[in-house]
């Protein structure tokens, strides 16, 4: 695991520039390039998961770099995703209207397809789920194999940010604060009522936060402009988080993804990491989530997963196929639905 991690290192210097301040730093391609390199630690995550871990030099290291990032590797796609959606409101003449439609419904019709493909290879597999999964997997609640719980906590925010974009038409801020107090009733339901696992609430806080950064960016960049700026602050969350969460031992999840959020934020701002290997798999992130844990769940029945080396050289390269396979096949039904 340790060699994949120094890969992906290689990669994130691959392209590294430090241009100075540049305002583009929250675009589409530039925040793909952050998403990829979270889309690989979130594949390597998983993949760690059907393999005996070594105590050698080989695996701790990965181990000790997964142990302090845990669920931080999917909190800049919450907050990228709340600041897209806020930013195309704020642009886009009664956006709101065809959100549903349009990317709700989009997301959760890619996702089923997915659900499908697992439950269709899984029937040649002696491999079976509770009845109450194959009715619930559907929508996330439940899963086949496959992995869940990010698609259906983006689908309730999505739906809470439509209610807050439909308030904010009437009530100016109205509907920022209406998307903080609804994600935390969603961040309640999940976890007091429903008991669901801690992972599946401890990141959501950045999706309203990307909201915010939107709402008052030509503030931030006025503040980010100033030289050494960003690296002041950065020094200053990290040394919040280090405080909050080492030395008091303060169980605030929700508040230190929002700090490293920020963190990456104000990096990005200052030093730009591309490349098209980055660049492809933040673009396809969310296609090589739904579906990465299908070769792993294949060749894992076959033995390969006892074999390390072997597995990962096979698993990596079979998700990749997959997930350029299903975003072309996405493309292709979005452009009869939607054209």
């Amino acid at each position: 695991m340790t060699f994949l991690l120094l890969i992906l290192l290689v990669l994130c210097l691959w392209g590294l520039r430090f241009p100075g301040y540049d305002s583009s730093y929250l675009s589409p391609d530039r925040a793909n390039a952050i998403k990829g390199i979270f889309t690989f630690l979130i594949l390597f995550s998983h993949l760690s998961g059907y393999v005996v871990l070594s105590d050698s030099w080989a695996d701790v290291p990965y181990v000790r770099v997964q142990e302090h990032l845990g669920q931080l590797i999917v909190a800049m796609f919450f907050f990228y995703s709340g600041y897209g959606i806020w930013e195309s409101f704020t642009k886009k003449p009664e956006y709101e209207k065809h959100f549903l439609g349009r990317r709700l419904l989009k997301i959760l019709l890619h996702f089923d397809i997915a659900v499908l493909l697992f439950i269709l290879v899984q029937a040649f597999l002696p491999v079976t789920y509770p009845v109450r999964n194959y009715y619930l997997c559907w929508i996330g609640w439940e899963d086949v194999g496959n992995s869940n719980w990010f698609i259906f906590v983006i689908l309730c925010l999505y739906l809470i940010a439509w209610v807050a974009m439909k308030l904010e038409r009437v009530f100016r801020k109205g509907g920022i604060v209406a998307l903080i107090i609804l994600t935390a009733g969603l961040w309640g339901s999940l976890w007091i009522l429903a008991g669901k696992d801690r992972w599946w609430v401890d990141t959501m806080a950045v999706f309203p936060l990307g909201a915010v950064v939107s709402t008052q960016k030509k503030r931030l960049e006025t503040l980010l402009q100033r030289q050494g700026v960003p690296y002041l602050l950065s020094a200053l969350f990290l040394l919040a988080y280090f405080v909050a969460h080492h030395l008091f031992g303060i169980d605030i999840y929700g508040g230190v993804a929002c700090l490293f959020c920020l963190v990456v934020m104000l990096f990005s701002s200052w030093i730009k990491v591309g490349n098209p290997v980055l660049a492809w798999a933040g673009k396809n992130a969310f296609t090589i989530y739904i579906i990465q844990r299908l070769p792993m769940i294949v060749f894992s029945f076959y033995g390969l997963n006892m074999h390390p080396a072997f597995f990962m050289m096979a698993v990596i390269p079979v998700t990749f196929l997959l997930a350029e396979g299903l975003s072309r096949l996405y493309k292709r039904i979005d452009k009869r639905i939607y054209a």
